[in-house]
């Protein structure tokens, strides 16, 4: 068996006991939206400056090797 001093409650959040010996109350532990990610995500996109590059290397290094 596992140390318990090392494990922490997936309920309360507490260290020293396994969810299924709980005795307290689950806690509420607020997480942003899988929408409010994604926005924040293009939004930092859409901030990032473009790369720029001489005449004749654009996309040089998104050109994509055919496998036969």
């Amino acid at each position: 068996e596992a140390n318990k001093q090392h494990v922490r409650c997936q309920k309360c959040l507490e260290m020293g006991h396994w969810t299924y010996e709980c005795t307290g109350k689950r806690k509420y532990v607020h997480r942003p939206s899988r929408t409010v990610e994604m926005k924040k995500k293009l939004k930092e996109n859409e901030n990032k400056p473009l790369s720029i590059t001489g005449p004749g290397q654009e996309g040089s290094s998104e050109k994509k090797i055919k496998k036969k």
